[in-house]
């Protein structure tokens, strides 16, 4: 979930046999603070998946 070095998410991502997989960020250890939940989307947007998130500490942030 970085940005500038997305190798990793990308090799993940060639794992999966599908075109636009989903992928679901919990931010549970952050305690959904908003900067990780938008690190997540910045990164992730730029992969060929279908972000998005769960905040269980705040459950109606629909954030980005």
């Amino acid at each position: 979930m970085e940005p500038e070095n997305l190798l990793l998410d990308k090799y993940i991502l060639a794992q999966i046999k599908k075109d636009l997989p989903k992928v679901c960020f919990v931010p549970t250890a952050s305690g959904d603070q908003s900067n990780y939940i938008e690190r997540f989307y910045k990164a992730f947007k730029l992969l060929p998946c279908t972000p998005s998130h769960l905040s269980l500490f705040e459950p109606d942030f629909t954030g980005f």
